[in-house]
């Protein structure tokens, strides 16, 4: 990440100044567009890009620290207490340094006369494109006590739902890097002696143990070439899936790979159902609800879905009609919205499809705790099993002729 100055317009007109993370100058641009910011100049700043200065730079605001911004935030100003204040309240509450300097400029630039949402407009990398626009309809409505209750909410439980996510997909990948190590090993360090002796020995071997030591002899041999082969195979993946194309491939991908694709599309769907809910329920416009989901979501392909709702739905058509012809949309979602759209009620729509997404996240993430122990224990099996066969079967006819 490098660090960017810019000057930009607002919806208004206004000149705004300021500085925010990113990897490019055109990244960068992206990220004042989603705030709804017109960049007229973006500059890169002269830092000490050195690993130390990285490390010790870190500009990234915690959910935690977001979700008790915004719950304290809201609850002060219910209380009627004015909004400077209650930003100066929560500011010692804040653990982040970096976080502390935000709220203190988000003071000042208050007390100069920018309003809420312009300040937070300053920080695109602290906050999100929906945050931004959930503040932005509150405040111009007179609502943002609920609008950041809704915030708080919102952020509390996706941070529960991703650190459940997480939790759950944790123990496979602590299996299968195990399995890779252990593997290694064993073709590093096992196999190489018993290939040895079975060289001096001068025996024929047979057709599994041929090819299990012509592997140990590959490896052994070329292991640096694989090495090579594998770290610029991983460069090449990273700057290919930073291209537009390479995004989009690798999101369809995600969306289309056996097993881990049903977890992936129901995790994604709980994403922005959650988010179109809160942005409906706060009687946010529909189109501006629908651009600040794309912006936040992750996956290009359901950003590209997002796009070419925004783009029917502006031309008078409902977002039902536009999700009945998309594959990475189910026919439950479209029946729920149509149903929402026919009876004015979308945001209920949207509220039973997060639950049911949910839900159906929590049944795949049990059924694959609970399937993936027995799974890896016949795996492992067999790989021992096929080992053990190739080594002990020579040896069981060398023990013969003698």
């Amino acid at each position: 990440m490098s660090r960017f100055s810019y000057r930009a317009r607002t919806d208004t007109g206004q000149i705004v100044q300021g500085e925010l993370s990113a990897s490019t100058a055109e990244r960068a641009a992206e990220l004042l567009k989603g705030n709804n910011l017109q960049a007229l100049q973006v500059e890169p700043l002269s830092t000490d890009d050195s690993f130390w200065s990285r490390s010790l730079s870190v500009e990234r605001v915690r959910t935690k620290d977001l979700i008790i911004f915004a719950r304290q935030l809201s609850t002060m100003i219910a209380a009627g207490v004015p909004i400077v204040q209650s930003l100066q309240a929560i500011e010692p509450q804040i653990g982040h340094q970096y976080f502390q300097k935000v709220i203190r400029n988000l003071v000042r630039g208050i007390q100069g006369g920018d309003s809420f949402s312009l300040s937070l407009a300053r920080y695109p990398t602290v906050f999100s494109p929906f945050f931004l626009g959930l503040a932005r309809t509150g405040e111009s409505t007179g609502t943002l006590t609920e609008a950041l209750r809704s915030l708080a909410d919102y952020l509390e439980q996706d941070y529960i739902f991703r650190r459940k996510v997480i939790a759950s997909l944790t123990y496979p990948a602590l299996i299968l890097i195990t399995m890779v190590i252990v593997t290694i090993i064993i073709f590093s360090f096992v196999l190489p002696q018993i290939v040895e002796l079975f060289n001096d020995a001068k025996v024929t071997l047979p057709l599994p143990t041929r090819i299990i030591f012509a592997v140990v002899h590959f490896w052994s041999s070329y292991w640096y070439v694989l090495l090579l082969v594998a770290i610029a195979g991983g460069v090449m993946f990273r700057f290919w899936s930073r291209t537009p194309e390479g995004r989009y491939a690798v999101s369809s991908m995600v969306l289309r790979l056996p097993i881990i694709r049903s977890i992936f599309q129901k995790v994604y769907l709980a994403r922005f159902t959650s988010m179109l809910h809160i942005l409906f329920n706060s009687d946010v416009p529909i189109l501006e609800s629908l651009k600040l989901v794309e912006n936040a979501m992750s996956n290009r392909v359901y950003q590209r879905i997002l796009s070419e709702t925004r783009a029917a739905v502006k031309d008078g058509a409902p977002i039902s009609s536009v999700w009945k012809n998309e594959p990475f949309i189910p026919p439950l979602l479209t029946s729920l919205v149509s149903v929402g759209e026919k009876s004015g009620k979308i945001e209920t729509a949207f509220s039973e499809a997060n639950r049911f997404f949910r839900r159906e996240v929590d049944d795949v993430l049990s059924t694959i705790t609970v399937l993936l122990e027995p799974l890896v224990v016949v795996i492992l099996g067999i790989g021992v099993a096929i080992i053990v066969a190739s080594v002990f079967l020579p040896i069981y006819n060398l023990v013969l002729t003698v």
